[in-house]
């Protein structure tokens, strides 16, 4: 079974031809979270966007109390973790922005994102089993890039922020997926976690919806199945 899981915030779980992938994996310190940070213990691959604390979250524990999983990051920010907090390399999966990594079965790749980050550029991720692709946009804005993105990557679903103040809003956030086509549906994510990026997010379905698209709007600890 493939599925999505929101964890709230940015944090996503993917389960993707028997692997599980988490992309920015904030739990402890999300309020939205429905998962202590022991269910991702059996986690196949760790995926960072950038590292910001909200997305770098629990990604360091995480690789420690599990040491047959992998990171998936910019090579930049990898060997920050190395040299600041003793990841093993052995447990790198290095890449840049660029074409997939396959990795056991599953493929892996690195996007543009425009936002900042301290440690390398900021990122999105591609998740791929060759049926089925998710493309987590990460934090960024509105970028005309994107339209290369969904013609690269061709995604079956989109996961884009729409909170605003750091990230795209709603309305630029339905621009944005009118740019990506995702064939199968639109997720919000990183919006009402804090009050400073709270938003409505119908205002993203129903813009999603007037495009054409499918919108696919969640709560902290739904799934869906691909």
């Amino acid at each position: 079974m493939s599925q999505i899981r929101w964890l709230g915030h940015a944090a996503v779980e993917v389960l993707i031809s028997g692997k599980r992938v988490v992309i920015d994996p904030l739990i402890k310190d999300n309020p939205l979270s429905p998962v202590k940070l022991n269910y991702l213990e059996g986690v196949s691959v760790v995926g960072v966007t950038h590292d910001h604390y909200d997305h770098l979250g629990d990604t360091v524990e995480i690789l420690k109390m599990n040491n047959k999983a992998k990171l998936f990051a910019t090579f930049d920010l990898e060997m920050y973790l190395v040299n600041q907090f003793k990841v093993p390399e052995a447990q790198l999966i290095p890449a840049n922005v660029g074409g997939y990594v396959e990795h056991e079965g599953i493929r892996l790749a690195l996007t543009k994102a425009v936002h900042s980050s301290e440690h390398s550029d900021p990122t999105g991720i591609v998740v791929s089993d060759g049926r089925t692709t998710i493309y987590h946009a990460g934090d960024t804005g509105l970028f005309e890039d994107m339209r290369l993105i969904g013609q690269v990557f061709q995604p079956d679903y989109a996961l884009l922020p729409i909170g605003g103040r750091f990230t795209m809003d709603p309305k630029q956030a339905v621009i944005a997926v009118d740019m990506i086509k995702p064939r199968k549906g639109a997720i919000p994510i990183h919006f009402n976690t804090w009050d400073m990026i709270r938003v409505d997010p119908q205002e993203f379905v129903k813009g999603v919806k007037e495009k054409g698209y499918e919108a696919i709007l969640l709560q902290p600890g739904q799934s869906i199945e691909l």
